[in-house]
């Protein structure tokens, strides 16, 4: 074969999305999801008893609308991962997950949040899990009280009294 029964094709270089193309694939996973919402819809129509619709036909209806729904999630899921990964690529996020990255983050943390809900080194959610000071403080306030209204016979702090038997004054 010769070099020249072959054509040289140049255009083969990758070439991002414009911003309008990213906007027009984002507007195709909004229609997607709301075809999602009418094949639910279809799905439990198809479950609600019926005396009109045979239950084989219903039963049908509900096999088709669940595929349909599942093909359509698996659509919205490999288009919503192009554009986290077109986010990346552009820089507006970063979800590496590399050792040797971690290592690098320990060493110049950064003000800016990441989408785990960490700022710097800290995370905000070990940070609060560990913050029962005001918790532990109430529920000691709680057992001194029980304790003291159990140490006076159990009568209450109020004016009246309530006696057995007897109506209450209006």
């Amino acid at each position: 074969m010769d070099s020249d029964s072959q054509p040289m094709d140049t255009d083969d270089t990758f070439q991002p999305f414009t911003l309008a193309e990213r906007i027009q694939q984002l507007n195709e996973i909004d229609k997607n999801i709301s075809q999602i919402m009418v094949h639910t819809d279809t799905a439990l129509t198809a479950l609600t008893p019926s005396t009109q619709t045979p239950l084989s036909v219903q039963q049908q209806t509900f096999k088709s609308s669940m595929d349909a729904f599942i093909t359509t999630l698996h659509t919205i899921d490999v288009r919503m991962k192009r554009q986290i990964f077109g986010l990346e690529e552009a820089g507006i996020i970063n979800l590496s997950n590399d050792r040797s990255d971690a290592s690098d983050q320990r060493q110049k943390a950064s003000l800016n949040p990441t989408a785990v809900g960490t700022v710097g080194n800290l995370d905000v959610g070990w940070l609060n899990s560990r913050k029962n000071r005001v918790e532990r403080e109430m529920e000691a306030e709680l057992w001194r009280k029980g304790r003291e209204f159990l140490e006076a016979g159990g009568k209450g702090e109020g004016e009246g009294s309530v006696v057995k038997g007897e109506p209450m004054e209006e």
